[in-house]
């Protein structure tokens, strides 16, 4: 999408130069006004004059137009490429974001095929006598030439720059030559103008060569061209580099001798975080593998492992990291290293080719028997931010070298600085213009010659102020710059941001400090350097977005949107932050040693609430045939149960009630948006949520009960189970399952209800999260993120990659 914005801006520049050139004009007025003027009979006609400036004017108007909305475009994409990558993948913002740079096509391209011509004529009526003028338009190229350096200097800050993986997975073709090759061909036509050959006639020649007018342009160009040439170069080293772009054929290989070496099940399985290009390997079939090196003397083996793995880091004590985070970077290492692993499967090689089997007893061991639940969830987000780093950022690659970082930060802080300057140079010339009183100057000069042979004769009165012209308004070229200046500026702080801030720089940093301890001790100022850096956070950069979106079947609350037209254009999903009460109901059952035996709560939901095989609202016999039916039908019957106990006077709900209700409407949402994470078919999906829907509303507004307020769970129920058509089997095998609940609150207490169904609810999702739909889990880390996706990544390390198979026979428990 980028690349194709950035094919066509070295066109842009060709217009401007060729507008300008066209102002280079030979004008052409009435005849039997103006030959008077000639032969000293009478003034010119002030017709000619206006017919003149609508002309140009005409020109600048197009010319302005298209300066102002390009800025625009710059401005949308900077915005959302740079500062909400997040929202780049949501459907309206998608939209946004195509037609952004969609546009920026049929622009361009009038604005290439509107002026191309040289000097000539314009006629304006057929009966006419010729007038030659001159307009100069030097200041004018100057600034389209700044402002299409910007524009180039934009886009290749939000340009994703990707190593890929050999052709394999969600591989990445070569990146910024597009790019690369119109920076080179804009910055040639900015040196061919500088030498001679747009502004006048004169041959080009390095000797016209004019370096001090090119001052202001030749920089940014030269800073853009060293941009695009170090991310290519990025680019080019990680994927050719066993830490990025060959890593999961490391990594297979890796776990098969690192399988081989495990004595206990138990141990601590030493993961890789850093150092595979300083390691020797050789070629296995499935990957690459530790060159073991012997003494050719003794025979005995000489150490090559130079790796930095998650037992190292863990073992790191030091008083140079800070004593509140110590555990929070240790756990960034070890999310990096699961990282690695789980790139594995994005590059399709099998779970028995890279070991998880033997990488779950880490997970198990060290994080579920953990007290907190925030820590074994808040590793797999980051694990799962650095994925979404590495395919849809360019901030990776730059680790493939050392410097590369450093160089990076030196050329965003060059241009940052440059573009501050333009910024400031424009703030006081608009202002000096606008309060000081500065006299008019427009962006664009023209002398009208109406006597030829007195020209000849006294050329210098030709070019005096009193046959000359000014045209257009130069805040026209010096607002659509200075927006561009602004914008270069925040995306370079963005990029620079990244560097310093970033998980990754804080985990080849803390790296580096474990293979060279000893020198980092030896220096005060690298340590200091390093406990700045390590304390360093900032949000922006926290592209997992810990919250769960929620939607219900039942409309029991009256819609705050103020148009409802804009509810049905942009579905406007409640989101939640995920409450501490769902994260601990969801490790709940993987803390227990009988979860190995995977179900999806149904069975353990029907036993408790003493259902037979005639009256299983949850069974095939009833219409329940897949996963999102049973989530309909439960979600229904939680809806009902919610009712029940919103009375005013009530307490705070309970732990078991938050957990029941927020994944119940989340389940509601996976079923309605985003089916495709889902065992079921995603069009049947959709189809079912919104058929039950629309036979929930109509059926509570026959009923009379459109707002919580008025209901009651006996009236809720009732209003469901009316009816007797096919479609509506669901709604009242969800008014029947919530009946049953409602029962089983009054007769044993409220609690006693929310905690069945926060288990039902936390088996249900574990059941439904594992997948091998990885293209669909690639693009919700792309959107920012799903709870299931984060369970789906726990429960791939765990050794759960796949549901366990279900028979579908007519009994009380099956789905």
């Amino acid at each position: 999408m980028l690349t194709l914005q950035h094919s066509i801006i070295g066109r842009m520049v060709v217009f401007f130069l060729r507008v300008c050139q066209h102002l280079q004009l030979v004008l052409m007025f009435e005849f039997d006004m103006c030959v008077k003027q000639i032969m000293g009979v009478g003034n010119c006609s002030d017709q000619a004059i206006t017919d003149f400036s609508k002309h140009i004017d005409g020109q600048l108007m197009r010319v302005n137009a298209l300066l102002v909305a390009s800025t625009i475009v710059i401005g949308v994409i900077v915005g959302i490429g740079a500062y909400g990558q997040r929202y780049r993948h949501h459907p309206l913002t998608s939209f946004l974001f195509l037609g952004a740079t969609t546009l920026f096509v049929p622009i361009l391209s009038y604005v290439v095929s509107t002026v191309d011509s040289n000097l000539g004529v314009v006629t304006i009526s057929s009966d006419a006598h010729i007038i030659p003028g001159w307009c100069s338009t030097r200041s004018h190229i100057y600034t389209v030439f700044v402002w299409a350096s910007l524009v180039q200097i934009a886009g290749a800050n939000t340009t994703t720059i990707v190593a890929g993986d050999d052709n394999k997975g969600l591989n990445i073709t070569l990146p910024g030559t597009v790019l690369l090759v119109q920076a080179i061909w804009t910055s040639y036509i900015v040196v061919y103008y500088l030498g001679g050959g747009y502004y006048s006639t004169r041959q080009w020649s390095i000797k016209h060569m004019d370096l001090a007018n090119g001052l202001p342009v030749l920089p940014l160009f030269s800073l853009l061209i060293a941009k695009l040439l170090l991310k290519y170069y990025a680019w080019y080293g990680a994927s050719r580099s066993l830490a990025f772009g060959r890593n999961p054929h490391f990594i297979v290989g890796y776990m098969e001798q690192l399988k081989a070496k495990l004595t206990s099940e138990h141990s601590l399985p030493p993961l890789i975080v850093t150092g595979e290009d300083t390691t020797l390997v050789q070629k296995e079939p499935h990957g690459y593998s530790i060159k073991w090196l012997f003494n050719q003397a003794d025979g005995t083996g000489i150490d090559n492992n130079n790796l930095v793995t998650t037992d190292k880091v863990w073992r790191l004590e030091d008083d140079i990291f800070p004593r509140y985070s110590t555990k929070q970077l240790k756990d960034i290492c070890f999310s990096f290293a699961l990282f690695k692993l789980l790139r594995c499967r994005f590059t399709r090689h099998t779970i028995a080719e890279f070991g998880f089997i033997k990488a779950h007893n880490l997970l198990s061991h060290v994080l579920l028997q953990d007290v907190d639940d925030e820590r074994p969830l808040g590793m797999i987000a980051h694990e799962l931010s650095f994925l979404h780093d590495y395919y849809y950022s360019s901030l990776p690659t730059s680790y493939s070298s050392s410097w590369l970082p450093i160089l990076s930060i030196s050329i965003s802080l060059l241009t940052m600085g440059l573009s501050l300057l333009y910024l400031l140079l424009i703030t006081v010339v608009i202002l000096l213009y606008a309060f000081m009183g500065w006299p008019h100057h427009g962006q664009m000069q023209c002398f009208l010659n109406f006597h030829p042979s007195f020209q000849n004769e006294h050329e210098d009165f030709f070019y005096s102020s009193s046959n000359q012209i000014q045209y257009g308004n130069i805040f026209f070229d010096l607002a659509p710059v200075g927006l561009l200046a602004a914008l270069v500026v925040l995306s370079e702080v963005r990029e620079i941001a990244c560097y310093i801030c970033s998980n990754w720089t804080k985990v080849f940093l803390i790296c580096s400090y474990v293979r060279h301890a000893s020198l980092w001790q030896k220096s005060h100022w690298k340590k200091k350097m390093l406990s700045l850096v390590l304390r360093r956070k900032c949000k922006l950069l926290n592209h997992w977005v810990d919250k769960m979106n929620q939607c219900s079947v039942l409309a029991l609350h009256p819609s705050t949107t103020p148009v409802p037209l804009l509810g049905r254009l942009i579905p406007l999903l409640h989101r939640k932050k995920v409450p501490r009460a769902v994260k601990a109901a969801l490790l709940k059952p993987l803390r227990s040693p009988n979860w190995k035996n995977r179900s999806n709560g149904v069975a353990s939901l029907c036993t408790r609430l003493q259902l037979q095989a005639d009256n299983n609202p949850l069974s095939t016999s009833n219409g329940v045939k897949g996963v999102a039916d049973t989530m309909l039908v439960a979600h229904i019957a939680t809806s009902i149960l919610e009712v029940r106990t919103s009375e005013p006077l009530r307490q705070a709900d309970s732990a078991n009630e938050i957990a029941a209700t927020h994944l119940s409407r989340y389940c509601a949402y996976l079923v309605a948006y985003v089916p495709d994470l889902l065992p079921d078919n995603n069009e049947w999906c959709k189809s079912l949520y919104k058929g039950i829907k629309k036979k929930a509303k109509r059926a509570l507004a026959a009923s009379g009960n459109t707002g919580q307020a008025s209901l009651s769970p006996e009236a809720l129920v009732q209003a469901l189970s009316a009816g007797s058509e096919e479609a509506h089997d669901l709604l009242k095998n969800g008014a029947e399952l919530g009946k049953k609940l409602v029962e089983l609150a009054g007769n044993e207490g409220e609690e006693v209800a929310w905690e069945l169904l926060a288990e039902f609810w936390s088996e249900m999702i574990l059941y439904a999260a594992p997948s091998d739909n990885v293209a669909a889990h690639a693009e919700a880390i792309a959107r920012g993120g799903e709870l299931i996706t984060l369970l789906w990544a726990l429960l791939t390390h765990l050794g759960f990659i796949s549901r366990p198979e279900a028979a579908m026979p007519n009994t009380p428990g099956d789905v």
